[in-house]
């Protein structure tokens, strides 16, 4: 019944890929949080060449998404999404398959490769020729389909015993090439477009719209907060429960039941609006933990993280494509990537050492304090970015 709704709201193309984001989220957790396991416990490697597999994986894929957008604008998308999911086909099924330190790690960067050249491509195609005021309700869609895959991806991988991992690995790979097969013989057309851009003009389009760095910018202490969720959350959660596989299916499914009714009930509010507000909720879920940390806080954290990427996700590519024309969607999308890149990468860095050191000394409220400041600092940045552009921006 939803999908007939989708259908007949947005045509069958956004249907189909709203529905795609699910399998791609699948097929990517069903496989990557085995690698580690895998990597240390059957090949017998360092935990540490585990972390720069990964590293290497992430690098391949955000590093390179700006190009991947642009090869979009410029070839197709749909042409673009095929070989990127060969590329991670090919990648995930290899790290299974090859045993020695060099060939894993080529694997895992055409595994972020693949990545690089689909995601852009995707979204972009996802809103193309589609009313500006469907945007927000689109990437609605795909937050919440994507955090659906998040749950059942790694559920289904249960399934099999870490001796099994080369088939769980070709498994995911051939999931990611059939996607890929079908989606280029659909007739999902794209028309040629209006102008020629090169990368060099499209990233200087980008560089001079000053509000859109400032979006951007505002992004990134976002994922800073987001990539705790796989460092330090985990190891709070187990200190407490014993456990920690219950944060994600808790995240997931307020996405999944809240998204659509806090799109519906925030579509006419400003992007800085929502982005700040966003933070103003997780500074406040964050007040709780400095007190004490007990299972109670936790969770409240928790839904905290859950309204923020509510509020904050779908509104933030749906800027981002509002600020780009029909022939730079993609490029546009993987520029904004940056955000998630630099965010992600100091929150790797410097999140887990953080906390570790302020527990060794027994001031674990500092780090909950330090986190809170970040989002208050973020905060206080989109206000100023919304006075100094005295515009409310859609």
């Amino acid at each position: 019944m939803e999908s007939f709704k989708l259908w007949k709201k947005y045509g069958w193309r956004a249907t189909l890929l709203i529905i795609t984001e699910f399998f791609l989220t699948f097929s990517f957790f069903l496989f990557v949080p085995f690698i580690s396991l895998y990597v240390t416990g059957e090949l017998g490697y360092s935990l540490a060449f585990a972390g720069i597999l990964l590293a290497l994986r992430l690098v391949g894929q955000q590093g390179f998404m700006m190009f991947g957008g642009y090869f979009g604008d410029k070839f197709g998308y749909k042409q673009m999404m095929f070989i990127g999911f060969l590329c991670r086909g090919i990648g995930f099924a290899g790290i299974g398959l090859v045993e020695s330190h060099a060939l894993l790690l080529v694997m895992g960067m055409i595994g972020g490769l693949g990545g690089a050249l689909f995601s852009p491509a995707l979204k972009s195609l996802l809103i193309y020729n589609q009313p500006k005021s469907y945007h927000r309700e689109l990437f609605s869609y795909i937050n919440m389909t994507g955090n659906a895959g998040t749950i059942l991806g790694p559920l289904f991988g249960l399934l099999f015993s870490v001796q099994q991992f080369p088939t769980l690995s070709l498994i995911s790979g051939l999931m990611f090439a059939m996607i890929g097969t079908i989606l280029l013989f659909l007739p999902i057309k794209q028309a040629a477009a209006d102008e020629n851009i090169s990368f060099r003009s499209g990233i200087k389009q980008i560089i001079l719209n000053k509000q859109l760095i400032s979006i951007i910018i505002l992004m990134i202490p976002f994922h800073f907060i987001h990539q705790q969720l796989f460092l330090t959350y985990p190891l709070i959660a187990t200190k407490l429960t014993g456990s920690s596989g219950w944060l994600f299916t808790l995240i997931t499914i307020l996405v999944i039941i809240g998204q659509l009714s806090i799109t519906k009930h925030t579509k006419k509010r400003s992007t800085t609006f929502l982005l700040t507000t966003g933070y103003l909720v997780l500074l406040l879920t964050f007040v709780p933990l400095i007190i004490f940390e007990h299972t109670s806080t936790l969770i409240l954290s928790l839904v905290g993280i859950a309204l923020s990427i509510m509020l904050m996700q779908p509104t933030f590519h749906s800027y981002i494509v509002g600020q780009a024309t029909s022939s730079t969607l993609g490029i546009f999308l993987g520029f904004s990537n940056l955000a998630m890149a630099i965010g992600g990468a100091f929150g790797n860095i410097f999140g887990g050492s953080l906390y570790e050191s302020f527990t060794e000394q027994s001031q674990g409220s500092f780090y909950w304090v330090l986190l809170a400041m970040v989002c208050g600092l973020a905060f206080l940045y989109g206000r100023i970015t919304m006075t100094r552009h005295k515009t409310k921006l859609r």
